[in-house]
């Protein structure tokens, strides 16, 4: 299985709940079909902004609550986002030329709850979402964790 969607099950598998152990989300992994080592596991951990507390591995909550925002994420929506609107039940986010990949892959390692999936161009992002009201939940994260990004 490729990195980025193993990264990607991993996240959803943290956000059903806390993982004790590494090994238990090996066993998890591989319960969906992806074997994976200790060593493997521990990067994709540190990649996708897990944290380790008492229940175990988690993914962090900031801004609002929403799991999976971690500094990552802040950090490229500062540096790359330069606009976004909804269109219907889509966000359209707007970055510099050659930077959307980027930022579409900071969002895909750690996807808003609102969001689906998202499809990356040179400088275009789009984001599907659920419904119209998820598409203003998005945007409202997005704006909320750029603006404390800058503060």
């Amino acid at each position: 299985m490729p990195r980025d969607i193993r990264r990607h099950l991993l996240t959803k598998l943290l956000r059903t709940g806390p993982a004790r152990t590494q090994e238990e989300i090996a066993l998890s992994l591989a319960q969906a079909g992806e074997q994976a080592t200790q060593a493997t596991i521990s990067r994709d951990l540190s990649a996708i902004g897990a944290v380790r507390g008492p229940e175990g591995y988690t993914m962090p909550e900031m801004g609002g609550g929403s799991p999976g925002f971690g500094a990552p994420l802040d950090t490229a929506l500062r540096r790359h986002l330069l606009d976004l609107e909804i269109a219907g039940t889509m966000v359209v986010l707007r970055t510099a030329p050659g930077h959307a990949p980027l930022l579409a892959s900071k969002l895909d390692a750690t996807p808003p709850p609102s969001m689906v999936g998202c499809l990356a161009g040179d400088d275009t992002i789009f984001v599907a979402t659920r419904s119209a009201t998820a598409a203003r939940t998005l945007v409202d994260e997005l704006e909320g964790m750029k603006a404390k990004a800058i503060a």
